[in-house]
């Protein structure tokens, strides 16, 4: 008997005793959120293992990117914030220390993200399951730009904003 056959034997089995009877869901269509993208066509094993709470790592490592992405968001938005009240308040004296302090924050969680999406990128199954590195350097220079231009920052290189 092929492993397919004994498997379905099994199954079969069980639901001939009822051991699928009054589950949580049962009738109800399947829903599709958006992590299940992520797990291509194995989509069904992995929300199986998701209901039981064993995701794989590398699912899991999406949820920390994915909070990790949203808590860089809120660090720019804090940063622009800071930048727009120094433009408007005559340049930057009274807030540079707190747009550099900010800067530096974006920095370590910026490179921190960089890891864990390499890691990820590394670790998922296929190529479709891959998802673009933000580009810490791209990120920084503009947070920079934005810094000068709100006249909160000297100079024009990165080298010019030192951790406070």
């Amino acid at each position: 008997m092929s492993i397919e056959r004994a498997i379905e034997s099994q199954i079969q089995d069980a639901v001939a005793a009822g051991m699928f009877d009054n589950l949580p869901g049962a009738g109800k269509p399947l829903f599709f959120g958006a992590g299940d993208a992520l797990a291509g066509d194995n989509w069904l094993g992995f929300r199986v293992l998701q209901n039981g709470g064993m995701l794989p790592v590398w699912l899991n490592l999406a949820k920390d990117i994915e909070g990790d992405r949203e808590r860089l968001d809120r660090l720019d938005a804090e940063h622009a914030a800071l930048c727009r009240a120094a433009a408007m308040n005559g340049g930057g004296a009274a807030y540079r220390d707190s747009i550099s302090r900010i800067r530096v924050r974006y920095e370590e969680m910026a490179r921190t993200l960089r890891k864990r999406q390499d890691r990820f990128n590394h670790d998922a199954p296929g190529i479709r399951s891959q998802r673009p590195a933000i580009w810490v350097e791209h990120h920084l220079e503009r947070l920079d730009r934005r810094a000068r231009d709100a006249g909160a920052l000297d100079g024009s290189s990165v080298d010019s904003v030192k951790p406070v």
